[in-house]
């Protein structure tokens, strides 16, 4: 007799990432069934039901022919069993049904009370006390293999589980488990309820790019699939497709109304990156977003509405990769480096970062980057700030740097941050300037105060406004770094890449006054952060 060995499915790393509605749920409110004469009746024809494990077996009857309103139409075709019903045994261990939601919450009293949508904004009972965020993305899959979130096409379930196998790893995940001394804000980020939302740290992209890497370090990988919520998800993946020394396809995922809710979207696009990576095409074109069937390029991935097909390519000249529909179809790969062959990847950085801090210095400064492991120290993380230009915003016509306060203000806290000898406090500072579409220039005062920060030693990025159309012209004389077609939030994450692995710029004696060996020789430097720009 002939064994057949069994098939060895692909795995796949799933992240959980911050403020996921992705991984998110609709506020658990207890059913009718569960409420008391006395309590408000939830309006409409039929209670809600929600996703639950039974607590013991039972055995019902299902009436016959109710799948479907046509199905005794068809009675020709059924096995007739002598019976108006079919008789089933339902099981715990036959994962979650659909039930009445019977739980009260606690009030002081015998019986409780019911549990409302309202109870999250209500902040004497600190906002419901519950968490709709899932710590990882376990459940979620269960449900969707259980078809509660809807049957596969060929109308069966399993529709995850039967293409792979998976890991669920909790890198920045919006939900946490408070009774093990998990922290809001710390070591888990909602955004919902909003009087009770939290927001990343910069030493949390360490943390990201950690958490990815060292999962794909292990090998037992095809690929993986970041969850986070749909306004920042662009970043994240970004973020990825520069630090991830991989080939294989690292997808991101999000969604417009969390998993449970009519019209969800996240699940289909989990569905489509699981595709996506079994499928094999996706080796090889780096970290990309895939939403509403379509492939996007990390660099170019971006939000435009808070609604499905909100998704676009910015930059003017493409980004669009690929489509999940009626199979894969690759029809482009990014020409720019990305996640292997990314020269900034985590592979590639130096475990200390060499510069020279002021020009004419003949040592170098060092600063640790990595650990002792290879990981990326959190607090090393640069801090980049954004200046937007608009116009008539030039406080009068002296054209005078001091005017623009939060830039001076900015310089001196960098400037304080590296003199400070607390290891907390980063000693990498630079700015992305937002300026007109496609010069990417602005206020004189803006442009000359960002000038003395290049002369202090923090590197200055020039990018158009919101979604640019073209490139910006470089110019290898002046005192800043042209950030191409990116647009802002991009340009911010490769210029934090860009200096760990290349530091700051040389400072000079007197940035109001620079020398002309002095200016020369910061723009030799910015020449080297030119070339990563023009290339990722």
């Amino acid at each position: 007799m002939i064994k057949i060995a069994p098939m060895v499915k692909p795995k796949i790393a799933v992240f959980s990432g911050p403020s996921a509605t992705i991984a998110n749920s609709p506020p658990l409110v207890t059913s009718n069934k569960g409420r008391l004469p006395g309590d408000r009746v939830i309006p409409g024809e039929y209670d809600h039901l929600v996703a639950q494990i039974l607590y013991e077996p039972v055995t019902l009857k299902i009436k016959k022919f109710s799948a479907h309103p046509l199905e005794e139409d068809a009675l020709e075709v059924y096995h007739d069993n002598g019976k108006d019903y079919y008789e089933v045994t339902l099981k715990p261990e036959d994962g979650p049904y659909l039930l009445p939601y019977m739980a009260r919450r606690t009030d002081g009293s015998g019986n409780g009370v019911p549990f409302e949508a309202s109870d999250l904004e209500n902040r004497t009972m600190n906002f419901g006390g519950r968490q709709g965020f899932y710590p990882d993305a376990s459940r979620m899959f269960l449900e969707i293999n259980r078809t509660i979130s809807g049957r596969s096409d060929d109308g069966e379930g399993s529709i995850l589980d039967t293409k792979a196998d998976f890991d669920f790893i909790r890198a920045n995940p919006p939900g946490g488990y408070t009774k093990k001394g998990e922290v809001s804000g710390v070591n888990f980020f909602p955004y919902k309820p909003y009087a009770i939302a939290k927001s990343t740290r910069p030493l949390d992209l360490a943390r990201t790019a950690n958490a990815v890497q060292k999962a794909f370090a292990t090998g037992n990988y095809s690929g993986g699939i970041w969850l986070e919520g749909s306004p920042h998800v662009e970043e994240s993946i970004y973020w990825l497709s520069l630090m991830i020394d991989t080939n294989l396809p690292i997808c991101g995922n999000a969604s417009q109304r969390p998993h449970g809710q009519l019209a969800n979207d996240g699940d289909r696009n989990l569905v489509d990156s699981v595709e996506l990576i079994t499928s094999g095409k996706g080796n090889g074109i780096g970290a990309v977003g895939v939403q509403d069937q379509v492939i996007y390029a990390a660099r170019e991935f971006k939000k435009s509405d808070d609604r499905p097909g909100n998704y676009k390519a910015t930059g003017g000249h493409g980004g669009i990769l690929g489509t999940v529909k009626a199979g894969i179809t690759i029809w482009y790969k990014p020409a720019y480096k990305h996640t292997s062959t990314s020269d900034v990847n985590l592979t590639k950085l130096p475990t200390n970062v060499e510069f020279i801090d002021k020009v004419g210095d003949t040592k170098t400064t060092s600063l640790q980057i990595k650990n002792a492991d290879g990981t990326l120290r959190g607090e090393i993380i640069p801090r980049v700030r954004i200046v937007k230009y608009s116009g008539y915003n030039q406080e009068d016509h002296t054209e005078n740097p001091d005017q623009e306060v939060d830039i001076m203000a900015r310089i001196k806290k960098g400037l304080d941050d590296e003199r400070d000898q607390d290891p907390n406090r980063s000693k990498l500072h630079g700015f992305v300037y937002e300026g007109s579409s496609p010069y990417a220039k602005g206020s004189k005062s803006q442009q000359k105060a960002l000038e003395i920060a290049a002369l202090s030693g923090m590197p200055v990025v020039r990018v158009g406004r919101s979604d640019p159309g073209g490139r910006v012209t470089t110019d290898p004389k002046d005192l800043t770094i042209e950030g191409s077609n990116m647009d802002t939030i991009k340009a911010r994450l490769l210029l934090i890449a860009s200096m760990l692995k290349l530091g700051r710029l040389p400072k000079v004696n007197d940035p109001r006054n620079p020398t002309a060996a002095e200016r020369q020789a910061v723009v030799d430097r910015i020449a080297v952060f030119q070339e990563i720009f023009e290339t990722h």
